[in-house]
Order: C-alpha cells, then sequence, then structure tokens
C-alpha cells in the first residue's frame, strides 16, 4: 500500500472518527439540551395539572379522577399521571392513562411513601423514555397529603438527536469524499512511499536498538536510493562499534564485581578478626580483674559464711529466720564456688552435672532475683511442661545464668509488665527462656551485649559483665545463649543445655 493511500485512508479514519465522535457528542448534547427542556415543561405541567385539580382534605378518589381527566386534555406531551391521597391506613391511588377514547381512570390502594419535595427523573430506556415528575402536596402543618406524579414522553427530545446525528453523519461523508480526492491529486506515489519507509527507519534509529532497524532495499539510482544505501552502510558501521563496545564494557563489569566480591569478603574477614581481638582483649581483662576481684571478695564471704552458720546454730532463733539464714548459706556457698572456678586457672569452667528438678530450679531462680517489690508490680508466670521431669544439669551454674536474665527483665520493666519464664524440650537439650515485655533492643545494641564491660545501664547500675560472663558460663555447658527482640516488643533471653535424664548421663570429668 502506498504512502498516498496510507496518508488518506489515515486522515479519512481520522476525519470519521472525529466526525463521528463530533456527531455523537453534538446528538447527545441537543439530547440533554431538549430533555432539560421537557422536564422542566413537565414540572411546569405537573403543577399546573395540580393547581387544576385542586386537591382538598376532602377529595374522593372519584372527584379527583375527573378532575385529573379534564386537566390532562389541557396538557399534551403528558403519557400518564397518578394521585396518592393519604388516607387512614392504606392511601387512595388514582391512575390514568391514554387510550383510543382518551384518558383512562383507574383506582387502587397501597402504602405509598410521599416525597419531602418536588422530584424529576429520567425514566426508562431506548425509545420508550419519558420523565417523571412527583409533586407533594401538604396542609398547613407541613404534612404531605397527597402526591402528583407525571410521566411526559421524551419523544421530541429523541426525535432532536436523531437529526442531529443524521446533520453530523453528512458532513462526514461530504469531508470523507473531498478529503479523498484532494489527496489522490497532490501526493506522488513514487516520492511518498519511499520517504516515509526511510523516516520510519530513521525513527527507530533514534528511539530503539540498531538491531531492529531494517533499511528498505528500494533499488533506485535516485537521490533517494543514494540516501537508502548510505544510511544502510552507516548503521553496519555503528554496529560493529556497538557491540566492541559492548563486550568491552562486560569485560571491565566482570573484573569489577569479581573485584568488588573479593573486597567485601576482605572487609568482612577484617571486621571479624577485629571483633575477635577485641573480645580476647576484653576477655583477658575480665579475667585479670575476676581474678582480683574474686580473691578481694573470699574472705569476706567466708567470714560471712561463719557467721551465719552460728546464727543457723543458735538455739533462740526461730523457725523462719532460721529458714532464710539457710537461704542465705546456700547462696554465700554458691557465690563461693563460683569464685573458686574463677580461680582454678585460665581453663574453663568444669560443669558438675546432678540430678535437677526444672520447676524447682525455676521458682528458686525466681525466688532469689525477683523481689517482693518487683512481684507487686509485674505479672509473673512459670511454664513448665510435665513431661519435663529430672534433668542433669549444674544447678548452680545455670541458676546464675537464669539470675542474670532475670536481673535485666526486671530492669527493663520499671514499671507494670509480664515477666514469663517457660522450659522446653529441643531434643536432648533443655531450652530455658526468660521474656519481658520491656522497650526491646535496637539492633546496634544487640550486636554489643555480650561483649564484656559493654552495659546500657546508668553508672552504679551495671559493670557489662552479666551478659558476657553467662555466655561463657553456656560454651562450659555445652550450650549457647540465644537472643530475640524487637523494639517496642520486649525480649526474650534463651539459654540452651544439653540435658539428658540423670540416670543417662555421662561420669563428669574430675576437675584438675
Amino acid at each position: 500500500m502506498s504512502l498516498r493511500v496510507q496518508i488518506i485512508l489515515l486522515f479519512t479514519a481520522i476525519l470519521a472518527v472525529s466526525m463521528g465522535v463530533a456527531a455523537s457528542l453534538g446528538e447527545q448534547a441537543a439530547a440533554r439540551a431538549v430533555e432539560s427542556v421537557v422536564r422542566e415543561r413537565a414540572v411546569q405541567a405537573a403543577r399546573s395539572i395540580l393547581a387544576d385539580v385542586e386537591i382538598s382534605p376532602g377529595l374522593d378518589a372519584a372527584r379527583a379522577a375527573d378532575r385529573l381527566a379534564a386537566a390532562l386534555r389541557q396538557h399534551r406531551g403528558i403519557r400518564s399521571a397518578e394521585l396518592f391521597l393519604r388516607k387512614p391506613g392504606k392511601d387512595d391511588v388514582v391512575r390514568m392513562r391514554y387510550g383510543p377514547a382518551g384518558p383512562e381512570a383507574s383506582f387502587d390502594v397501597e402504602d405509598h411513601v410521599f416525597p419531602a419535595q418536588t422530584t424529576s427523573e429520567i425514566a426508562g430506556e431506548g425509545d420508550e423514555r419519558w420523565v417523571r415528575v412527583e409533586i407533594p402536596v401538604k396542609d398547613a402543618f407541613n404534612h404531605s397529603v397527597a402526591t402528583l406524579r407525571v410521566d411526559a414522553s421524551l419523544g421530541e427530545a429523541d426525535a432532536v438527536g436523531r437529526g442531529q446525528r443524521m446533520a453530523f453523519l453528512g458532513s462526514t461523508l461530504f469531508a470523507t469524499v473531498l478529503l479523498l480526492v484532494t489527496f489522490g491529486l497532490v501526493l506522488n506515489r513514487r516520492l511518498a512511499r519511499p520517504l516515509s519507509e526511510l523516516a520510519r527507519s530513521v525513527g527507530t534509529v533514534e528511539s530503539g536498538p540498531l538491531d531492529e532497524v531494517r533499511i528498505p532495499e528500494t533499488g533506485r539510482q535516485d537521490e533517494i536510493g543514494t540516501l537508502a544505501r548510505g544510511l544502510k552502510s552507516m548503521l553496519e558501521r555503528i554496529r560493529g562499534f556497538n557491540r566492541i563496545l559492548q563486550d568491552r564494557v562486560e569485560e571491565a563489569t566482570a573484573d569489577l564485581a569479581a573485584k568488588n566480591r573479593e573486597l567485601a569478603d576482605l572487609n568482612a574477614l577484617l571486621v571479624e578478626a577485629r571483633r575477635e581481638r577485641h573480645a580476647q582483649e576484653r576477655l583477658a581483662a575480665l579475667g585479670q580483674l575476676s581474678g582480683t576481684i574474686a580473691h578481694e571478695l573470699g574472705n569476706p564471704l567466708n567470714a560471712v559464711s561463719g557467721h551465719v552458720q552460728l546464727l543457723a546454730r543458735d538455739g533462740t532463733c526461730p523457725e523462719p529466720v532460721r529458714e532464710q539464714v539457710r537461704v542465705i548459706d546456700q547462696e554465700v556457698k554458691r557465690m563461693t564456688s563460683i569464685i573458686r572456678r574463677f580461680l582454678d586457672s585460665a581453663r574453663a569452667l568444669t560443669p558438675r552435672a546432678e540430678p535437677v528438678e526444672v520447676r524447682a530450679l525455676l521458682e528458686e531462680a525466681l525466688s532469689l532475683n525477683v523481689s517482693a517489690e518487683a512481684r507487686q508490680r509485674l505479672e509473673v508466670s512459670v511454664d513448665v511442661p510435665p513431661e519435663i521431669g529430672p534433668v542433669a544439669i549444674d544447678p548452680s551454674l545455670v541458676r546464675h545464668v537464669l539470675g542474670n536474665f532475670l536481673s535485666n527483665a526486671v530492669d527493663a520493666m520499671p514499671g507494670s509488665g509480664h515477666l514469663s519464664v517457660r522450659a522446653r524440650r529441643a531434643g536432648s537439650h533443655l531450652a530455658l527462656a526468660v521474656t519481658d515485655t520491656g522497650p526491646g533492643i535496637d539492633p546496634e545494641t544487640r550486636r554489643h551485649v555480650f561483649e564484656p564491660f559493654f552495659t546500657t545501664k546508668p553508672p552504679g547500675k551495671g559493670t557489662g559483665l552479666g551478659l558476657s560472663i553467662c555466655r561463657e558460663i553456656a560454651a562450659a555447658l555445652h550450650g549457647h545463649v540465644d537472643l530475640e527482640t524487637r523494639p517496642g516488643h520486649g525480649s526474650t533471653f534463651t539459654l540452651v543445655v544439653p540435658a539428658p535424664p540423670p540416670e543417662a548421663r555421662a561420669p563428669a570429668p574430675a576437675a584438675g
């Protein structure tokens, strides 16, 4: 198909669509204008009919029908009318339609919803459309006593719309024929087609990949053929340059990506090495400090233990006090045992497993680390499934870790909150979790919570050694410590350690 024909068809289609749209819009605009006029006339006619009917409180349906028929004969274009008279119980309805002999009345009773104000709307579809107008009649107290409903035909509006459409379609046909003749005389087929093809090729070069560009083979020896051959040769050279450049870019990108990966791996190793060295330096300082503190605390604890034992042997000591003294004596012995283990040497702690009831261990940790004041403002719960029986673990070390978890949880909830202690089986391991509903831990702080001497507590409230010691104790127990936290949703510290039944536990290695 030639460029001339294409242009003719294109402009013909554009003109036809434009004129068709204009015809449709013109028809719609004319129909809407006529509809608006018909609606106004229908409202005026309804009001005139309502005035002629002269509705009064004592008007019955028969008299209303006679008046309504007389009023309808004076108004053309009204296809039907309905008069609703409010009566006690169901309302009287007078329907008036045009038959062969003129207005024909029918009567009915129904429950009618009387409108509050005059309304008008378009009803029906296609050629069967009409304007429905409802006018309420109110008494002196603004109460609706009747309603007049009038249906006016929209045949006039539809006729005007059809006439407008035919006029626009005629204009479109005339303009289309004129365009075909004009373009057939003006455009030169030999000039239009090749130029349009070359123009499309140049447009593809500007907006799309060069591999998709195809220069048409014209076979002509004039200026258009020379232009086509020159454009084709230029595109071939550009494609060659692009292929070479793309290969070099891909090689450079691959090399850069490999070097970036190597650099990222080296950076990760360097960061990990620095973190491990920093932790080792802090642990070395912790060992020295622990030795000094343990040595300084050993003698006072021995003195406290001696006096507590003397107090327990005193016959005048009441039994409740004696029980508390025994608890103090046990805790002093526990602290003395832990200090002795820190003083053993630089080697790791040596756990001493023994049969332990898990619930009793958790209750004891709560009683020692959650004060009466904290129990009054916090909701404390302990969850130990009944299937968890006695286990073989080191109660002193586990109690130490749980005590640290509980102290941190209480500190995280200075007001009200929920403190939960749970025990779960995880295969051959026992998981002991302490959960609080405090503010949680942000990601940056979470990275450092297990580092020695790191603390978020104010001066005098913490040394930053508790969680680092807990991690060392967990490692000595061949377990680990897990932390789950989210800012604003609390934290959960979990100690996971091997916990076989007492009869299945291996003999504890002797301390050297």
